[in-house]
């Protein structure tokens, strides 16, 4: 009796001292939230196609590996505790009415082209998804914020289909 005692006494301290104590915010966050402020803000398409496009390229070469807060090169890089990339801005790119393709540089760095091909004219319109603290309703896969980018143009759509044949080829 006293055995199991003691495995239970010694799980039950492992478990609770074993949990995260970090505030659980992410680096990025501040970040973003000026990033979606100043989204917002922006009153024209243009302007807003090309701070999409800025933040996807930023995002992209954005590294989470050193230990310490630092700007290294351009590049920020932050303790891996204290972040990760599930906090980051998510886009998105719907390209027909059932298909659509994430673009994450860092998965598919072949997509930076297709990335720097978007203008005002071969975007229709852009959504904002934003993630909002209090909403207690939400899933925890869409605890993050987002912007999904809609686009009718054929050429746009040929830049597409070949860039996912490369990712397919990997």
């Amino acid at each position: 009796m006293k055995q199991i005692t003691f495995i239970l006494c010694l799980l039950c301290f492992g478990i609770g001292l074993a949990q995260h104590t970090g505030k659980g915010e992410c680096a990025f966050q501040p970040d973003n939230k000026a990033w979606i402020l100043k989204y917002k803000n922006t009153e024209t398409k243009e302007d807003k196609v090309q701070l999409v496009i800025d933040k996807i390229i930023l995002d992209g070469y954005t590294v989470i590996e050193s230990s310490d807060s630092a700007d290294i090169d351009g590049t920020k890089s932050f303790d891996k505790n204290s972040c990760s990339p599930k906090c980051m801005i998510r886009f998105g790119l719907i390209y027909d009415k059932k298909k659509g393709l994430v673009l994450d540089l860092k998965k598919n760095p072949e997509l930076e082209a297709l990335v720097l091909e978007f203008n005002a004219e071969n975007i229709s319109h852009m959504d904002l998804n934003e993630y909002q603290e209090k909403d207690i309703y939400s899933p925890a896969a869409l605890k993050r914020s987002g912007i999904v980018l809609y686009t009718e143009d054929r050429d746009l759509k040929k830049m597409i289909r070949k860039a996912i044949k490369k990712i397919g080829k990997r």
